[in-house]
């Protein structure tokens, strides 16, 4: 029988779902579980973030090592009104300590001693802003953000409508609105509004909110059944013209809407998803990870009011599947605490030698709270192994798979694994038709114990490298591990 094979090339592998399984025993998948920093690495300290640290930001480490972090400065609580939010920036050397430098560019009650950079009115609100550095970008353009835009009142009795707009900028500090705002018009944008350069589909792919799932004004109240917060996706050639109608990606199903309740609970839909945190993975071809907020709200007045964040990965970024049985992958914190009642991940993890942080919003405050604390809310850390997302993982019994037929680089396979202190790997490598090839067998490999990033494979009397001439497949058997990924590589 014929088997087509996949081309990973030199690209990495994640075990997102069962596709890179052919056939397994004993083998489960396991979601990763960050390590959440109790301390924020940022606090609302200045005036022009009285009513706190809000839930949409961006950290950005440049080719240089430097941390850029641009986020929400909130002054006023509530929905968008003249000054309520706005793009404040900061620096830091190591991710963990950040300063807050006086840029001299925006007016914040008659002076410029401060850390804004956008909108360039205080009296106009700028809120989920995603900032993104665009490669394929003119240089006054390298970098781009896409934000819910408010002008001010007299701006909008001009004509000048609020909603999804764009600016671009050379350095990240100084920006300029781009032609054609909003673009797209009538495009739901109440959340952080997330866009990047998808390489798989040579197009912009945006992820923001749907309309015809949300009123537009949340101080209307929300007249449920049809009517809760969705993640939607468009696309665009050029960050110009994008796709319409948005195409609903996540939403609230069967098992979230007939979770059981507390008695004499009221019947309306008791989750839906605030934020999305899309992230596609630069080492993979089709590694697509969302980390949304899940916002609790059964009882009439919205309570418990609280949000977690979920994890869900996809190979296309439109089919999404819910991993960890759907529990927490960020949790809030103890009640009280500055990321006690809402947690929010905010876009772009950032990648060390050896682990990846997930940066997030945390407030001590509940949704439907009259009054908002700013002291109380913060930016944190979270801190996971590299690529920690989710394993292949197998017991004490063992466990093993066979993946399908792969094309892959005239290279060795680098696996990130963790053995523990009693686990073990090995692999075999067969014919597409699942014949072990000879010197490359049970047998010949060399028995992994590791705990690595980037553990190689080798075998006694072949080495570790292995022509790609021919497509194979690699069969893994392992006790008392967890394998992350694995790739060829030079």
């Amino acid at each position: 029988m014929a088997h087509t094979a996949l081309d990973i090339g030199n690209r990495k592998q994640f075990f997102l779902d069962h596709r890179r399984f052919d056939r397994s025993s004993g083998i489960r998948l396991r979601m990763g579980t960050p390590y959440q920093e109790p301390r924020p690495v940022l606090v609302a300290d200045k005036p022009w973030e009285a009513q706190g640290i809000g839930a949409y930001n961006t950290v950005i480490r440049e080719a240089d090592g430097q941390f850029r972090l641009w986020y929400a400065a909130q002054m006023k609580s509530g929905l968008p009104q003249e000054g309520a939010v706005r793009l404040a920036y900061a620096e830091s050397e190591d991710g963990i300590h950040w300063t807050k430098p006086k840029l001299g560019l925006v007016s914040f009650q008659g002076s410029t001693a401060n850390n804004l950079v956008a909108p360039f009115d205080e009296r106009q609100s700028m809120q989920g802003a995603t900032v993104y550095i665009d490669k394929r970008a003119p240089a006054d353009a390298r970098y781009k953000l896409w934000s819910k835009y408010q002008p001010r009142d007299d701006e909008i009795e001009a004509g000048v409508t609020a909603g999804l707009w764009a600016m671009h900028s050379p350095d990240g500090l100084h920006w300029t609105y781009d032609d054609g705002q909003p673009n797209p018009p009538e495009q739901m944008c109440d959340t952080q509004n997330v866009f990047f350069w998808d390489d798989r589909i040579d197009a912009y792919v945006g992820y923001t909110r749907v309309h015809e799932t949300q009123r537009r004004d949340e101080a209307a109240e929300m007249q449920f059944g049809k009517r809760y917060r969705s993640v939607g996706r468009i696309t665009s050639p050029d960050f110009k013209t994008w796709s319409q109608p948005t195409l609903i990606v996540l939403e609230g199903d069967s098992l979230d809407l007939k979770a059981p309740l507390p008695p004499n609970s009221v019947d309306r839909p008791q989750l839906d998803f605030y934020t999305n945190a899309v992230y596609k993975h630069p080492d993979a071809d089709d590694a697509y990870f969302m980390m949304p907020a899940a916002y609790h709200h059964w009882e009439a007045d919205d309570s418990p009011a609280t949000m977690d964040v979920q994890l869900l990965t996809s190979r296309d970024g439109i089919s999404w599947n819910r991993v960890g049985d759907r529990e927490p992958f960020l949790r809030r914190g103890f009640d009280g605490s500055p990321n006690g009642g809402m947690v929010t991940a905010n876009v772009n993890p950032i990648h060390t030698e050896t682990e990846t942080w997930i940066y997030y919003s945390g407030r001590g405050n509940l949704h439907n709270a009259a009054a908002r604390d700013g002291s109380n809310t913060g930016l944190f850390r979270a801190i996971m192994r590299r690529d920690g997302w989710i394993c292949a993982e197998a017991g004490l019994s063992g466990g093993e798979f066979v993946t399908p037929p792969l094309e892959h680089a005239d290279a060795e396979i680098e696996l990130n694994v963790d053995c523990g202190s009693g686990g073990w790997l090995i692999v075999e490598i067969q014919d597409a038709e699942g014949r072990a090839v000879d010197g490359y067998t049970f047998k010949d490999c060399q028995t992994i114990t590791a705990n690595a990033i980037r553990a190689r494979v080798s075998w006694k009397e072949t080495g570790g490298r292995f022509s790609g001439e021919q497509p194979i497949r690699l069969r893994f058997v392992m006790r008392s591990c967890r394998l992350y990924s694995f790739r060829f590589v030079e």
